[in-house]
């Protein structure tokens, strides 16, 4: 995109006391694809925030606000009340998340008065629970809901997940918090020690999420061992990397309720004999094996040649199926920069809670999600390459 950029400001006479701020911006011509941007895309519209003043804000709510510089306690309540507001709305699972408008006004505050930005967040996950933690220290409370996750509803969750890393993880890559489930506590080890608290729960949060969809896939392997995966009618989804889940299971700290699943599932059933649930996997570039060690990545042993081992390579794994991604176009989530080559079942989406009896929510089938949604911030994925790959090379 060029520099050059139009600002505009106005108040609707049609919603009064509404904001509607918006960015016009032109392309560069230079970075667009000829064939299949330059021709249609010519500018684009931000529409940055759209916000409602509201007066019935009681004086309560505005006592918790300090005034900023050219913003009083009134203005900061009447943003607190319209992000909590929105916040809860989104909290429905059948609304498409997109919440770029509540990350850029929450960026912005956080850039000034960062601890506003984690009360308000503070109060927004306490409003899930029903004990009060208002006397409790912001390091209290954030260990008590790492501990009470598993009551939360995934799309809880998914909102938790974006807000940490969008905006008060905003500065950490997110490799390096991908990185942590296996390297724990080194991406944060220089910062403060609320920072690694925001940290932990992130963690816990997209566990969490690990868990249930772990727990859906084995739930699934008895109903689906008797259809061929290949057979599977369109739309409809079945469980795939079931031997790397074992091995995930079985390296990780799970609840007990999930290793039993695991157990009585039968690996050596049917499915298990398919493509698609393959223990020992090959490094798509030497052929050499691929040991399983991490949930994000994997390396393989490197291909033997006169008995030296050869250059080992770093692979990434699919974020629902743990299994090796394979060179084709993937899926790609813009916020945690995971890739999956399958979607995930639509009931983790709908989860209200980590369930007693994930054979409940199987039944006698299941749907793939209606939208291809990212398993750990709900957001829709975005391919990571395009439709159509042009070679460099002449024909």
């Amino acid at each position: 995109m060029s520099s050059s950029t139009c600002h505009d400001m106005k108040t609707l006479p049609e919603l009064q006391h509404f904001a509607l701020v918006l960015q016009v911006r032109s392309f560069d011509s230079y970075v667009l694809n000829p064939m299949y941007q330059a021709r249609s895309q010519k500018a684009a519209v931000e529409f940055l925030w759209m916000v409602g003043q509201r007066s019935d804000i009681s004086s309560s709510e505005k006592l918790n606000c300090e005034a900023l510089s050219g913003v009083s306690k009134e203005e900061l309540a009447w943003w607190k009340s319209n992000i909590l507001w929105s916040l809860r709305q989104y909290e429905c699972f059948e609304k498409p998340l997109v919440m770029w408008d509540i990350i850029a006004a929450l960026l912005a505050i956080n850039q000034l008065v960062p601890h506003f930005v984690d009360d308000l967040l503070l109060e927004w996950l306490s409003s899930s629970f029903t004990e009060s933690c208002s006397k409790l220290s912001k390091e209290k409370v954030l260990a008590d809901f790492s501990r009470r996750l598993s009551k939360l509803t995934s799309r809880h969750l998914h909102l938790l997940n974006v807000i940490c890393r969008r905006v008060i993880l905003s500065e950490v890559k997110a490799y390096d918090i991908n990185s942590n489930e296996h390297d724990h506590r080194t991406t944060c080890e220089n910062r403060e020690e609320q920072m690694m608290l925001w940290m932990d729960l992130l963690l816990t949060s997209e566990r969490e999420l690990r868990e249930r969809l772990v727990g859906i896939n084995f739930a699934c392997s008895s109903l689906m061992s008797q259809v061929d995966a290949n057979m599977s009618p369109s739309g409809y989804w079945y469980p795939s990397g079931l031997a790397q889940m074992e091995q995930w299971v079985g390296c990780g700290q799970v609840r007990d309720q999930l290793r039993l699943l695991v157990s009585q599932a039968n690996l050596n059933g049917k499915s298990l004999g398919s493509r698609d649930h393959v223990r020992e996997e090959r490094c798509p570039y030497c052929t050499a094996s691929v040991p399983f060690e991490y949930a994000e990545v994997a390396y393989c042993q490197g291909a033997n040649s006169n008995g030296n081992v050869g250059q080992r390579h770093k692979l990434v794994r699919c974020a629902v199926s743990m299994q090796i991604c394979p060179t084709t176009p993937l899926w790609f989530c813009i916020c945690c920069h995971r890739r999956a080559s399958k979607l995930a079942p639509e009931p983790l989406f709908t989860m209200v809670e980590y369930p007693e009896n994930f054979a409940s929510l199987v039944g006698s089938s299941l749907r793939v999600a209606s939208k291809p949604l990212c398993p750990f911030c709900g957001i829709l994925l975005q391919r990571h390459q395009p439709e159509f790959l042009l070679s460099t090379a002449p024909v």
